[in-house]
């Protein structure tokens, strides 16, 4: 039984829009308004990298014992490979992973998976660094498909980190966990590269976020001079309070990196989360998250130069970053 268009959206979470194609249905996060912004911008991989399909999953509960999954990627980040990962009854069953050659423009991939028997709850965690088009989700003749619920609504912003740079894994991405321990449908934002950007927090998704995370911060202080930096960030925090004056926004301060000792125009690196301490009572509405040693300083955890947390620093990230907005939405 292959899995009907509607039936595809209505296990979706973590896309902004859906759309057939000829190839089959195709998944994105961000609106066409924003799609647009990147596609007229001056930089051509922002574009191809916010087609990619960070953050987004299905999930249902179903009684088949079998599983087939089939996809049409094209690269939508600077890497070369690609993994979809597959769980049932949260454990790790399985994973559809391919990698790009030097000119490759599509690849087409396609698996079947062994459920086993019984009802079990199944989820699939899309690439973060590849544009995804579905071209075939099927389960048995007959079987019973049952999407999930989420508790909460979330938008997560920020840049290659946030995308999932460099997880090998998708499910280990902080957003991803972090989606997860909150019970969040949510849609991630990240690019990788990005800084700041504060058209983009001027253009509504349409739907009424609960919590928003916003985590620039390091690109604007590596690459930026003091005066954008203190501009855009303002402009950014002040243009999404109004668009979600309901949310719970959350400025995560970024994680250590490995020259966070040296100055920029900005400063030091500690002048980042400075802005957003000053932002926040000014502004109100903010809560800022100190991100700092979230990720242990161990080259164990980093996959490039002290820069962006592999697997394993991520597991860290998202649990700590997970434990820490808890902690702020019960009070």
């Amino acid at each position: 039984m292959k899995l009907s268009f509607d039936q595809l959206k209505s296990i979706t979470f973590g896309a902004a829009r859906i759309e057939e194609c000829d190839e089959g249905v195709n998944f994105f996060r961000f609106t066409t308004e924003q799609e647009e912004m990147y596609r007229s911008g001056t930089r051509a991989d922002f574009y191809k990298k916010c087609l990619s399909s960070a953050g987004i999953s299905f999930e249902f509960d179903t009684d088949s014992e079998n599983l087939t999954l089939g996809a049409c990627e094209a690269p939508g980040s600077s890497r070369n490979y690609f993994t979809f990962s597959i769980f049932s009854n949260n454990e790790r069953i399985g994973e559809l992973t391919e990698n790009f050659c030097h000119s490759c423009k599509k690849i087409a991939v396609k698996k079947y998976f062994s459920l086993g028997e019984g009802k079990k709850h199944i989820k699939i965690i899309f690439p973060w660094s590849a544009k995804s088009c579905i071209t075939e989700l099927s389960l048995d003749d007959g079987a019973t498909i049952v999407p999930y619920t989420k508790s909460l609504k979330m938008l997560i912003f920020g840049d290659s980190i946030t995308q999932g740079y460099n997880a090998v894994k998708p499910e280990n991405s902080y957003a991803t966990q972090l989606a997860a321990a909150l019970n969040a449908d949510a849609v991630n934002k990240g690019i990788g590269g990005e800084f700041f950007h504060p058209e983009l927090a001027a253009m509504r998704d349409d739907f009424e976020p609960d919590v928003i995370t916003v985590a620039y911060g390091t690109n604007d202080w590596n690459a930026r001079g003091k005066d954008k930096f203190l501009d855009t960030s303002r402009r950014f925090y002040e243009n999404l309070i109004a668009l979600y004056p309901n949310a719970r926004i959350f400025a995560l301060a970024p994680i250590w990196r490995g020259d966070h000792k040296e100055s920029r125009d900005v400063g030091s690196f500690k002048n980042v989360g400075r802005q957003f301490e000053a932002l926040a009572a000014e502004l109100g509405h903010i809560t800022v998250i100190d991100c700092f040693d979230f990720v242990p300083f161990d080259p164990e955890c980093f996959s490039d130069k002290f820069l962006h947390p592999n697997d394993l620093g991520f597991l860290h990230y998202g649990k700590n970053l997970a434990d820490a907005i808890k902690k702020e939405l019960e009070k």
